[in-house]
């Protein structure tokens, strides 16, 4: 029988809240989130189910050596945590992740960036691309055409010719391929689209299936393999992240934790009764922690962190 599949995002949090509750256990509030999460939804308790079953095998099997490997491994980041789970067999041997995951992405690509970083290349024909946090692409550069493949997360391309170069150039993703018309422009990769604004000229859109479309400077969609959305004005600074900058404008609480949490390592949680409060600032994505921190000037939350990696927003004491 094949082993379970389960998403990306249900993968790592399983594997996170198995290494909390290594990590000198879970305290009665954390206990009742990772209740409700598995809770939350049929593939959370099937997720849960099944590296809880690993682990355990794994104990069985080799002693108390595996586990207490796994109990240490809040003392390093929480990427090495989840290479180490994935050596020990817990979520790669057991089907949880694939090689197609982002942490394979990031190691298998020709350019990539760690959490927190920003890179900036130029490729021969003069193109520039920014990469954000967390994302891989690949340059495939020929005598008839120039190709670069995001595999995962964010860039920033400002597209270039060398004189006579008439190579046409697409950035492709897994949903479709963008042709620039002489152009900047921004592409997001998600697990269910592919998100692009521009900045200038503009871009051909061309899902795998589907109609294309063209999109122009100061306009934003996001496309599957099916079909591209509808156009939208581009929200303001856009771009900003390429300054190492995050604009929130009127931002959901548990937005900005999101985002926030794609810059540092660990997981950054927000409590539900505070996750619908707005907020609106401009904030460092090189010091997340004092990003962390500027919350509580403007918001009635506190900043806890129960380690490094893993940390909480949740509302202030009323006392």
């Amino acid at each position: 029988m094949p082993p379970p599949s389960f998403s990306p995002e249900v993968s790592k949090a399983a594997a996170e809240w198995l290494t909390l509750s290594m990590d000198q256990g879970l305290s009665s509030q954390d206990a009742e989130r990772l209740r409700q999460w598995r809770h939350a939804d049929p593939e959370h308790e099937r997720a849960w189910q099944h590296i809880e079953h690993m682990s355990t095998n794994l104990h069985r099997l080799n002693g108390n050596a595996a586990y207490q490997t796994l109990s240490k491994l809040h003392s390093t980041s929480r990427r090495s945590t989840l290479k180490s789970l994935a050596w020990l067999g817990l979520l790669t041997s057991g089907g949880m992740l694939s090689s197609k995951t982002e942490s394979w992405q990031l190691h298998m690509a020709d350019y990539s960036t760690g959490t927190g970083e920003l890179k900036e290349l130029q490729l021969e024909d003069g193109t520039r691309i920014v990469l954000n946090t967390r994302s891989a692409i690949d340059v495939h550069l020929t005598s008839t055409q120039r190709t670069v493949t995001l595999r995962s997360g964010e860039v920033m391309v400002t597209t270039g010719h060398l004189h006579g170069d008439i190579r046409p150039f697409k950035l492709a993703t897994i949903h479709g391929n963008i042709q620039p018309l002489g152009t900047q422009f921004t592409v997001r990769l998600n697990n269910h689209n592919t998100q692009v604004t521009v900045l200038e000229g503009a871009v051909n859109i061309a899902p795998k299936q589907g109609a294309g479309t063209i999109i122009q400077a100061d306009q934003h969609t996001w496309f599957s393999a099916n079909q591209v959305h509808a156009v939208t004005k581009a929200p303001a600074q856009t771009a900003a992240w390429s300054k190492g900058q995050l604009f929130a404008t009127n931002m959901r609480l548990g937005d900005l934790a999101q985002e926030l949490e794609r810059y540092r390592p660990g997981f950054i949680l927000c409590d539900e009764q505070v996750a619908d409060l707005k907020i609106s600032g401009v904030f460092a994505l090189n010091d997340t922690s004092q990003a962390l921190e500027a919350i509580t000037n403007s918001l009635p939350v506190n900043i806890v962190y129960r380690t490094r990696y893993w940390v909480r927003i949740t509302a202030s004491d009323p006392s």
